[in-house]
């Protein structure tokens, strides 16, 4: 494994939103930015925090600006992977088949980080507990000690 690290939108979106562990997820991101470690992240998870920010802006839990704010700060910080052929897409079928997991979205972090050698850190406990055992490049947020 390398230095580098992977994030999924659960941990993404805890950056610019109020939301349990949000403080552990900005403390994460403050220990990368000091040790300039690069964070990818897969197409899909651009399209899941835009949609994660639009529901908020619907409800009138954020305004229009703060979600905008929220992207543009979002992608200032993460180095996003975009796959021209299948082979990302066809590793995540068989990790989410492997892990019987529900669907492929969440496979696709697993899949990079895969590829990429390094660390995947989640706030997807549900993902975190069907692969803890067996892939342990894989770190759930509450396991990084409280800012």
């Amino acid at each position: 494994m390398n230095d580098n690290v992977v994030v999924d939108a659960n941990i993404a979106i805890k950056w610019v939103l109020i939301e349990a562990d949000s403080e552990t997820a900005r403390a994460l991101l403050a220990e990368w930015k000091k040790k300039e470690m690069i964070v990818y992240v897969p197409t899909l998870l651009s399209y899941e925090v835009t949609n994660i920010l639009y529901r908020e802006v619907r409800a009138g839990r954020i305004t229009t600006e703060t979600a905008e704010d929220g992207i543009n700060m979002i992608h200032r910080v993460v180095s996003p992977v975009y796959s021209r052929n299948a082979a990302l897409n066809l590793r995540a079928i068989a990790i989410a088949k492997h892990f019987d997991l529900s669907a492929a979205y969440d496979s696709h972090y697993l899949a990079l980080a895969e590829r990429k050698e390094c660390t995947l850190w989640t706030a997807d406990k549900r993902m975190w507990r069907a692969v803890q055992d067996q892939l342990d490049w894989v770190q759930w947020i509450g396991n990084y000690p409280s800012p």
